[in-house]
């Protein structure tokens, strides 16, 4: 079990494939934040990540400090855009950089921050703190082989996703749609997460996008009992037998 929140949906990239260019940019209040945590008694990682770029928040090391107090492992996936000092490195304890490719003429094609900066970060960061360094990256059709080949010769773990086929991600490409293979669902079933939207809107796991269609975890097995996906489960790569992330 761990825990996800979206502490902000706003980022300084522009990836194409993400939605957050169409959602509204917003922060969750520390109120919230602390609220949220302190109803987790259980200590957990912490997964500080969402739709946007988890350091813009103005208070994101305030929140991180308060969580560590509590007893929770803290973790965020950035893109490496922005320094991480390193007397904060410590308050972390895992550490993943998105990044999709080492090519800086790709990357702007694709929306993403430059590689050379992300590279700059994630390499002081991996010299003080090895273990806790992880490379992610979303397979689009370009070639990952170079980025293999970096993450091989620098030891550090890549996890490769699977461009989404879901209509809120697909502004500027489109993908077949895919047909439902299960009406059974692992996180629901093993209780793998709690989720967190930035309006502090609970969910069972990070692939529904729209807070606002979200049901209780009753409602959602009573559809899924009658083979029907409800709205808040219809963009779910667990119903369709697509698995997310792959090394």
């Amino acid at each position: 079990m761990f825990t996800q929140i979206e502490i902000t949906t706003a980022c300084n990239a522009h990836c194409f494939y993400c939605p957050q260019d169409t959602l509204p940019h917003s922060h969750m209040s520390e109120e919230c934040f602390k609220k949220i945590v302190q109803s987790e008694k259980t200590p957990t990682l912490l997964l500080l990540q969402g739709t946007g770029e988890p350091l813009m928040h103005p208070s994101f090391w305030k929140m991180v400090v308060f969580a560590k107090e509590m007893g929770h492992h803290i973790g965020i996936i950035t893109n490496g855009s922005i320094d991480i000092d390193p007397k904060h490195l410590f308050l972390l304890d895992t550490i993943g950089f998105s990044m999709d490719t080492l090519d800086e003429e790709i990357a702007k094609r694709s929306g993403r921050t430059s590689p050379s900066k992300t590279l700059k970060h994630l390499l002081a960061c991996h010299s003080l703190t090895p273990k806790k360094i992880k490379l992610y990256a979303v397979n689009y059709g370009q070639n990952l082989e170079p980025l293999k080949a970096f993450a091989k010769e620098q030891n550090i773990p890549l996890l490769i996703q699977r461009i989404q086929p879901k209509k809120s991600y697909q502004a500027h490409y489109t993908t077949e749609p895919l047909p439902y293979t299960t009406y059974q669902c692992t996180y629901l079933e093993n209780k793998k997460m709690h989720y967190y939207f930035v309006d502090g809107t609970k969910a069972p796991c990070c692939f529904m996008i729209d807070a606002t269609k979200v049901l209780p975890i009753k409602q959602i097995w009573q559809h899924l009992e009658q083979k029907n996906v409800p709205p808040c489960c219809t963009q779910c790569g667990e119903l369709t037998g697509v698995k997310r992330l792959y090394m």
